[in-house]
């Protein structure tokens, strides 16, 4: 039914007991942008000779499942135009295909900590590195749901369409938006202690430069700059303990091409309590002058 897809929050449930902090969150996301909200439930395609008990309804169950959901969504905001789907598919593609015309995607992620997501967060995960649009995480209940919108952003890599989700969710929810740069561990490091002070500078001036660029599209947005030395994961997930809504960008800046989401989105999904994955396009290349020569290993003539 893609047509109740178009423009609506699209929300995954799979039945278990994470659904209903990710409904909630869903259904307050919808009821805030005058969105419709659309609730998508997936049952796997069994595999070939697996038996299972013949007195079971799948299709009825799953139905069973999102309407449930769809009940809880409507008890909380009456208000609120609400349809489901359940369709034999897999979860991961169904919701990356139903991205390309939701307004956002919103999934959950079982357990916190690294242990916990890497081993049961499979569907997130290829949701949010595959998906056409933003995609919200929900592993855990927001502990401060009027904190700031926190954004994670490199000044010498920004990307648009980042900071305007940023700088959206956190005017519709009028509040503070903070944006945070990770200056890394070597900051501390005093070799070349002249080279970083430099590029320190630098990128400070072009942090400055950012504010100022998005200043004038919204003037209503609070603005914080904070420059955190550490590991960008591990400074954005401090700074989640106080966010109503922690945004990153889906691509880090490896060059390769084939990796859908960077390491410092990866990081945070294991981490954070609700995190908005924004898809970036790919960096341009740039020209940095002629690369050294690889030494070469074997005998010379």
């Amino acid at each position: 039914m893609t047509h109740q897809r178009e423009s609506a929050v699209v929300v995954g449930v799979d039945g278990s007991d994470k659904d209903g902090r990710t409904v909630d969150w869903a259904a307050d996301e919808a009821a805030s942008t005058g969105a419709t909200l659309h609730i998508l439930h997936c049952y796997p395609v069994l595999p070939v000779g697996l038996v299972v008990d013949p007195t079971v309804d799948a299709e009825n169950r799953a139905a069973e499942v999102a309407e449930r959901c769809a009940g809880r969504a409507r008890s909380r905001h009456p208000e609120l135009a609400v349809s489901t789907e359940a369709i034999l598919e897999d979860p991961a593609v169904s919701l990356v295909q139903a991205s390309r015309q939701a307004r956002v995607v919103v999934v959950g992620a079982r357990g916190v900590g690294r242990i916990a997501g890497r081993m049961l967060g499979s569907v997130s995960q290829k949701v949010a590195a595959h998906a056409a649009g933003p995609v919200v995480v929900v592993r855990d209940v927001v502990r401060v749901p009027r904190g700031p919108v926190v954004v994670g952003v490199d000044p010498l890599d920004s990307a648009p369409q980042l900071l305007d989700f940023a700088y959206t969710e956190a005017a519709r929810r009028g509040v503070r938006l903070r944006l945070v740069h990770a200056l890394g561990q070597y900051a501390n490091d005093p070799w070349g202690r002249e080279v970083r002070a430099a590029l320190a500078e630098h990128q400070a001036r072009a942090l400055a430069q950012l504010v100022d660029d998005c200043a004038g599209r919204y003037p209503e947005v609070r603005v914080e700059v904070f420059e955190r030395i550490g590991h960008p994961v591990d400074v954005l997930t401090a700074e989640s303990a106080t966010a109503g809504l922690l945004v990153v960008g889906s691509r880090g800046r490896t060059g390769l091409t084939g990796l859908r989401l960077g390491s410092v989105a990866r990081g945070v999904l294991h981490e954070a309590p609700v995190v908005a994955v924004v898809r970036v396009a790919p960096a341009p290349e740039t020209d940095h002058g002629p690369r050294p020569r690889a030494r070469s290993s074997g005998p010379k003539n």
